[in-house]
């Protein structure tokens, strides 16, 4: 499926979900019941339960519009960055309280992950556009220090319009793996000076293949580091070894496994279908943040059912110190990110 043709059914399902999660009503005081649940909504089980501030990014939309919301990271100043693919303003930094406190960059018309690598003691941003088929290496003022362009990968690809990256992960020494999640499913692997070493992945039905990698990170939770790849179109989380070789599959069924936030020793994981995912150290699910509680039979985990008022397609998330999440989300009226502030018990 074509990157067009597979956003535009997605934005099908999201219509079709919209309205299977928002009740129905024809009254006045019906609607006031359904903006009052939304807006003091109780999401997630157990030790991970969230209440919803859904106007936390809220800004002025003619001096700071957004399209889709795609990437949600701290920088060492506590700022939470957002990206967007609006190139009015492609970053913006909120406080934790929500505050904007400012907005840069406007070269990325389908920005789509951004990470930030501590190096040497300061910070770089990797900027993924995968409309534009590039990963750019920036400055935190916007320089930028350098970017890989389709040509990197040209090798590989008898049509180099089917390369489309989605998101990177970086080694402390230098390598670095590109996930090619709207593309051809690969994961492309590089050296310190951006030369291909390796590709693995692709299309598939081996357990080895992929189908939407769209997001890539290593792991380093265990001795022996890893990378974790969120295979979206299958429905499940893998780990493979810094060759690419496949070690480790964990089936979410009924999510859709997007974008990966490490705390500790666990994980909060974005499925697009609406719910944030919380997995402990052994990678189980503890809590559906947006859905209803994990089931596990036999040791084998349920389907997933995502039921909620607040949340459409979250696209990433990132979760703090605290506990609190801050989520961005695709392809959902132009929303603002949102928080979801850990209750503590």
């Amino acid at each position: 499926m074509t990157l067009l043709s597979r956003r535009s059914f997605l934005s099908g399902l999201a219509t079709v979900s919209a309205t299977a999660l928002i009740p129905g009503s024809k009254s006045r005081a019906a609607e006031t019941t359904y903006e009052d649940l939304k807006h003091d909504e109780i999401l997630g089980q157990g030790d991970f339960k969230y209440r919803v501030n859904r106007y936390w990014g809220r800004l002025d939309r003619s001096q700071h519009p957004v399209n889709d919301c795609h990437g949600i990271i701290e920088d060492k100043q506590g700022r939470i960055l957002m990206l967007t693919n609006n190139t009015q303003n492609n970053i913006i930094a909120y406080s934790k309280q929500g505050d904007y406190l400012t907005s840069w960059e406007h070269r990325f018309p389908a920005a789509h992950a951004l990470r930030i690598e501590n190096y040497k003691g300061s910070e770089r941003y990797w900027i993924t556009d995968c409309g534009i088929s590039t990963i750019a290496l920036c400055e935190p003022d916007g320089t930028e220090i350098r970017r890989i362009s389709p040509v990197a990968v040209s090798s590989k690809y008898p049509d180099i319009s089917k390369y489309h990256p989605t998101n990177v992960a970086f080694m402390p020494d230098g390598d670095f793996y590109v996930s090619d999640g709207y593309g051809s499913n690969f994961v492309h692997h590089f050296d310190p000076d951006w030369k291909l070493i390796s590709t693995f992945g692709g299309s598939g039905k081996s357990p080895s293949h992929l189908k939407t990698p769209h997001s890539v990170w290593l792991d380093m939770r265990s001795k022996k580091p890893s990378l974790l790849i969120c295979d979206r179109g299958n429905a499940k989380l893998k780990w493979f070894s810094l060759n690419g070789e496949l070690e480790k599959v964990v089936a979410l069924p009924g999510a859709e496994p997007s974008n990966i936030s490490p705390f500790g020793d666990s994980l909060a994981i974005t499925s697009l279908n609406g719910m944030i995912l919380i997995l402990d150290k052994s990678n189980t699910v503890v809590s559906a943040v947006g859905g209803e509680a994990p089931v596990y039979k036999e040791g084998i985990l349920q389907p997933l059912v995502p039921y909620n008022y607040t949340l459409t397609h979250p696209h990433d998330v990132y979760i703090d110190s605290r506990k609190d999440l801050y989520i961005a989300q695709w392809n959902s009226y132009k929303t603002y990110p949102i928080k979801l502030e850990h209750i503590i018990a």
